[in-house]
């Protein structure tokens, strides 16, 4: 697969001898799409360190085709993955492998972001070889166990290792230092994921020619794939989707079908065959961001989705009864619904049918910042690293 003519790569830059070094983890698609705006400033001439990325291969085919669309490749492969696994055989595996990167590369600090089991395993594995910890996306709480499980463990554990903070709002801030995180260790910088929606070129074709073929019409985007919301739930995302097409003689839905069998399954048997729902292979993160762009609606159970839908400002429906971005809430930009279906149904007919209720939503500040996260957080490393010094804390107004 050949690398975008308009990216820059990010592999092979030349670094200095004694400059100190970063090791960036990631393992899954949507930690390649926020952390390559990290790279990128870390690898920028300002920035004084030398970054090495990481790969875990936690998902190995989406996260492939996710390097490719940022234009990242890893410096290190490891290909974990195996079929079937478990969130704890995993993390096992990640953790032995990532000790041996670590012992021989020697990285002045290690970079992780969010809460996969590979930011879990990287803060460990740092933390046992005394390794300083950053943690990007730090303080979402769900304060649920178990919504999201793993997750919400996932971020704990990281953000007891954790020595910088980088927290996307003030509500994340404030999330720490309720735990006790010293203030000083905390940094308000913003979402990554503002900076990479910005850096993601647009503008060319859809790469999957599925799209082109929808008729013309109002767009609804739905994806669905949380472990709480499989079974029942899931059918009642689907449900509510069928009776939402029924109702809005313009809708055309497009629903990517997530890789998991317990999740692809149930919707393909809801969902085969009902007029103007258009379910697709998984997307591409340029097709995402067009079809997002395209929306009149979002209704989704992703928390990138909940970042990525005010960023473009689209509404949003968070097909969950609780989240870790209240913020979206808060502001205005999405409403929680859950799975019951006649609350989406409710929820999404006022958006489609009442102009007043769609530009309220659509005109709320994005909550998640300005696109400039990475460029502070790779400055408050370099001022930490390069002068030896506890850097100062950089904050953005939100």
């Amino acid at each position: 697969m050949s690398r975008p003519q308009w990216l820059t790569p990010l592999r092979g830059v030349p670094v200095v001898p004694g400059t100190p070094s970063v090791a960036v983890v990631v393992g899954t698609r949507p930690e390649v799409i926020k952390m390559a705006p990290v790279v990128r400033a870390l690898r920028s001439a300002e920035s004084r360190v030398a970054c090495t990325v990481v790969s875990t291969g936690q998902h190995r085919d989406l996260l492939a085709r996710a390097f490719h669309d940022v234009g990242m490749a890893p410096d290190i492969e490891l290909g974990l993955m195996t079929d079937n696994q478990s969130p704890s055989g995993f993390v096992a595996r990640c953790i032995a492998a990532l000790d041996e990167v670590l012992a021989q590369c020697g990285p002045q600090a290690v970079l992780v972001q969010g809460d996969t089991s590979s930011a879990c395993a990287g803060a460990m594995a740092a933390t046992w070889r005394a390794i300083p910890v950053g943690h990007v996306e730090a303080g979402l709480r769900s304060f649920n166990f178990q919504e999201p499980f793993p997750e919400e463990f996932h971020r704990r554990v990281v953000g007891v290792a954790a020595q910088w903070h980088f927290a996307p709002t003030p509500e994340s801030r404030d999330n720490l230092l309720r735990e006790g995180v010293p203030v000083h260790r905390i940094f308000v910088t913003g979402n990554t994921i503002v900076d990479a929606v910005r850096q993601m070129d647009v503008s060319r074709a859809f790469e999957n020619p599925a799209i082109d073929r929808i008729p013309p019409g109002r767009l609804a985007l739905v994806t669905a794939h949380r472990r709480e919301n499989q079974g029942e739930s899931m059918r009642d995302i689907a449900r509510a989707v069928k009776r939402l097409v029924a109702a809005v003689a313009d809708l055309q839905v497009v629903l990517p079908l997530h890789p998991n069998p317990n999740v692809r399954g149930l919707l393909e048997q809801e969902l085969v065959g009902v007029e103007r729902v258009h379910l697709l292979e998984p997307l591409s993160y340029p097709d995402l961001l067009k079809v997002l762009c395209a929306s009149t609606i979002i209704l989704s159970d992703s928390g990138g989705l909940q970042e990525e839908a005010p960023s473009v400002g689209r509404p949003i429906l968070i097909l969950r009864d609780r989240t870790e971005r209240p913020e979206v809430v808060q502001v205005g930009a999405g409403i929680l619904v859950g799975t019951d279906p006649d609350l989406i149904v409710k929820e999404a007919l006022a958006i489609l049918c009442d102009p007043v209720v769609y530009e309220r939503m659509v005109t709320v500040p994005n909550p998640f910042g300005d696109g400039r996260a990475s460029w502070r957080i790779a400055e408050i490393l370099a001022s930490s690293l390069v002068d030896e010094v506890e850097s100062p804390s950089i904050s953005m107004v939100l």
